[in-house]
């Protein structure tokens, strides 16, 4: 049966690396009395996927010919109500970008810290937040005693809604900083975005949807090989925090983003098949059981020196 103090077995290299010996639990200064530990819990809960109904769609047409024919649609992508974003937009001819409004980001970072804050980088003379030339505001945001800096802005928006859009987009752009639906952002949605579409012009009779993954995927390879492309490097970077609880908890999340979680590695001795989610989720908690150890330890010391 598998014990929850192996490394994956399908890694031969042994005992932790240079980077990840184990550290003191220690209170560093200006925290607000967190401890690192407490810090990487945080970020662990910041990161953890968003509920389908807390999830929106900004529809981003990537057609060059939808964007010249306006809202008319090209003869290959007709205009039609789309299921995801509730648009009426080019029937393929545009992807749907996942995000999460200001309420529920604001929602997050309440259950994670109530005490959180954010605050302009700079102010006017009326001590007002300080909005540079381009009408964006910078903030830093702070969770937990860490901070993160973010950049907001509302585009061509004006008045006071836009002030509002501003602060809400800069709250969700710090963070995201933090991991913050980061997994809403896609390699293959940012490399639309940046190329305008280029990559989903080679094929644009196709839907927009299997561009998008074919896109992604190096040619002549099937999603399964793709899949174990992916699964080698990321039981590496496993194997490498394995003595780690902020390296395994990012593993973690790193499995969830990749849908990797129900991926079958052999584990323990006799080796078994295991999932990713479960073996990480044994080793979290030997990792967390063991630190909770040497700070009973730590207070019993201080107390004895007392």
């Amino acid at each position: 049966m598998a014990t929850a103090t192996e490394a994956p077995a399908s890694v031969t290299a042994e005992g932790p690396t240079s980077h990840t010996q184990n550290q003191a639990d220690t209170r560093p200064a200006n925290t607000f009395g967190y401890t690192r530990a407490e810090q990487l819990e945080a970020l662990h809960k910041l990161r953890e996927p968003f509920l389908p109904t807390e999830i929106r769609y900004l529809p981003r047409v990537w057609c060059k010919d939808c964007k010249n024919a306006g809202w008319k649609g090209c003869q290959q992508h007709p205009v039609d109500k789309c299921g995801k974003c509730k648009q009426k937009m080019p029937r393929n001819g545009h992807i749907d970008l996942a995000y999460v409004g200001h309420a529920e980001a604001t929602n997050r970072l309440l259950n994670v810290d109530p005490f959180w804050d954010w605050e302009p980088l700079t102010v006017d003379e009326r001590g007002l937040p300080q909005f540079d030339g381009y009408r964006g505001l910078w903030i830093r945001l702070t969770v937990c005693g860490m901070s993160r800096l973010g950049y907001g802005h509302a585009g061509d928006k004006t008045g006071g809604d836009a002030l509002k859009e501003v602060i809400g987009d800069a709250i969700r752009n710090a963070g995201m900083r933090f991991g913050m639906a980061l997994d809403l952002w896609t390699s293959s949605d940012l490399e639309i975005v940046e190329s305008g579409g280029a990559s989903l012009d080679e094929n644009p009779s196709s839907p927009a949807q299997d561009s998008r993954s074919e896109a992604s995927r190096p040619r002549g390879m099937s999603p399964a090989e793709t899949q174990q492309q992916v699964l080698g490097p990321f039981l590496e970077r496993v194997r490498n925090g394995w003595d780690s609880l902020e390296a395994t908890l990012q593993a973690l999340a790193e499995a969830k983003a990749k849908a990797l979680l129900n991926e079958l590695v052999p584990f323990g001795e006799p080796k078994v098949p295991t999932r990713v989610e479960d073996m990480l989720n044994a080793r979290i908690a030997h990792l967390r059981a063991r630190r909770d150890e040497l700070n009973g330890h730590a207070d019993t010391h201080e107390r004895s020196a007392a």
